[in-house]
């Protein structure tokens, strides 16, 4: 790396993978809770992973980074 390139963090990027990857976890458990799933790819499965790392997002920018700009903020 040269001097004049600024240090960046790689944490927000590795939480952002973990909270996708959590998301789509949470998501499975939830749709088997709630409803009958067919081993087949279908409509459930495309919930469960989609709403999954929907959610995941959410955590991140309605969290994480939404909290660094609010400490950010002077007035």
């Amino acid at each position: 790396m040269s001097e004049n390139q600024p240090a960046t963090s790689v944490v927000p990027a590795v939480r952002l993978v973990a909270l996708l990857i959590a998301g789509i976890v949470v998501g499975n458990v939830l749709v088997t809770l709630l409803m009958d799933r067919n081993p087949a790819l279908g409509v459930d499965e495309l919930i469960a992973f989609g709403g999954g790392a929907l959610l995941g997002l959410a955590a991140e920018f309605g969290i994480f980074r939404c909290n660094r700009r609010r400490a950010g903020r002077t007035h």
